[in-house]
């Protein structure tokens, strides 16, 4: 697992565990942020924008819980696994995390090994949902009939191909393209700064209405034009463009026909990416009962008298049951077939 510079906020209040595990993050080459309260969490939050967070559920304050259902939205818009450490096994607990949509769960005792192997799992499942977001945009981008276009700061540094066939250029000749150098903002004294403004974040969505292009052989052309501030899912980018051509010229009726022609090839494209997460070997009988036994926090030793197996032969089947979720333990494998309703657990 690459964990160099790899950034994990770990909130543990009590001094001893922090140390243990910051000394264990630090083994695994991560780079620790280590806190002991929920304020300086936020604050550090702020700050560094770690790549996966670990925090105690007991705090004196604040639970885990609250801590992470105050930052869920951008946990889950940035994509970041949050995992709870819990200072023993609670099912009560474990199913409040599940239904909270925590990632993963730390039981002591804090095995290296165990950590690592939770943490590389989160961390690649990160990875894929951000690849799947990228794959989910890109097909968009390539079959929508309307002008696309991605800018950093002023620069256009994509374009799809209605964007450029709308604007009269070549892509392969003219990339980069100034914003400024193609449309006609200053048809509005507002719109220079309104312009500044969104492609620097302050303000999230702008909307210019009837912008021209600058060009003298396309001065007819008139464009609807939406800007987005794109804050994560796209490393390069800083902001998203759509053009619409809103002249008198433009027959909207085809427009409308083009794109319910694209939506078949779009739904094609994004089936791969979709069915990919359905791709799992089915639970044999015997997993089936072993992961309704886990799911209710029952000990490996007391699964094994219940189904009169070995506890080896209970390990074994726990062991293919985490391979088939690509999950890091069993409490994730639970919590995956769970959520995705693979199997009735309660």
């Amino acid at each position: 697992m690459e964990t160099f510079g790899v950034k994990v906020l770990l909130i543990e209040p009590f001094k001893e565990r922090n140390i243990i595990l910051s000394r264990i993050l630090i083994e695994l080459n991560f780079q620790v942020v280590s806190v002991r309260n929920v304020e300086m969490a936020v604050k550090k939050w702020l700050e560094h924008t770690p790549h996966i967070v670990i925090c105690q559920k007991d705090m004196r304050e604040y639970s885990g819980f609250h801590f992470y259902s105050m930052l869920k939205d951008d946990f889950l818009k940035m994509g970041i696994p949050f995992i709870l450490l819990m200072n023993q096994f609670n099912k009560e607990d474990l199913l409040v995390g599940m239904e909270l949509g925590i990632d993963s769960f730390i039981f002591p005792p804090y095995d290296k090994d165990k950590i690592a192997n939770i943490l590389e799992k989160q961390l690649q499942k990160s990875k894929e949902r951000n690849q799947i977001s990228g794959t989910q945009f890109k097909s968009f981008f390539e079959v929508t009939p309307f002008g696309v276009f991605v800018a950093r700061n002023q620069r256009i540094i994509e374009g799809n191909n209605s964007f450029f066939k709308l604007i009269g250029q070549d892509a392969a000749r003219n990339m980069p393209l100034i914003i400024n150098d193609i449309f006609n903002f200053q048809i509005d004294k507002t719109n220079d700064l309104k312009l500044l403004r969104c492609l620097n974040g302050i303000i999230k969505y702008c909307h210019f209405k009837n912008i021209g292009l600058l060009s003298e052989q396309n001065t007819e052309l008139v464009f609807d034009i939406y800007l987005s501030f794109a804050e994560s899912g796209l490393p390069s980018a800083k902001t998203i463009g759509l053009v619409i051509p809103v002249t008198d010229k433009v027959d909207r009726s085809m427009q409308k026909r083009a794109l319910e022609g694209n939506r078949n090839l779009v739904n094609e494209k994004l089936d791969s990416v979709h069915n990919s997460e359905n791709n799992i070997d089915f639970f044999t009988n015997r997993e089936k009962q072993i992961l309704k036994l886990s799911a209710t926090g029952t000990p490996i030793k007391q699964i094994a008298s219940q189904l009169g197996i070995s506890v080896r032969t209970v390990e074994k089947h726990r062991s293919n049951i985490i391979r088939k979720t690509n999950a890091g333990n069993i409490i994730e494998a639970v919590f995956y077939v769970k959520q995705r309703q693979l199997l009735e657990l309660s």
